[in-house]
């Protein structure tokens, strides 16, 4: 069963975030960028929705982070 609170949901939502801001992209930008509304890019930033894999992917596209460097990081602080 998946976690909402679990150190990788978050690890996920934090980089995913922090990008988007380094990119100096609005969620309204980023939702545009992804052919979805604003608010999924809000609903997966604080928790309220899980992404699903394609997603991650899709979203990963858009904000220029390479997959494997994100899977790396999601799961960093989680193995220690």
């Amino acid at each position: 069963m998946r976690n909402r609170n679990s150190i990788e949901e978050k690890n996920l939502r934090n980089i995913l975030k922090e990008k988007r801001l380094e990119l100096k992209l609005t969620q309204r930008e980023l939702g545009k960028l992804l052919n979805t509304p604003h608010t999924f890019v809000n609903k997966y930033e604080v928790g309220e929705r899980y992404l699903t894999f394609t997603e991650v992917i899709d979203i990963c596209k858009s904000l220029q982070i390479d997959v494997h460097t994100l899977l790396d990081d999601v799961m960093k602080d989680s193995a220690e």
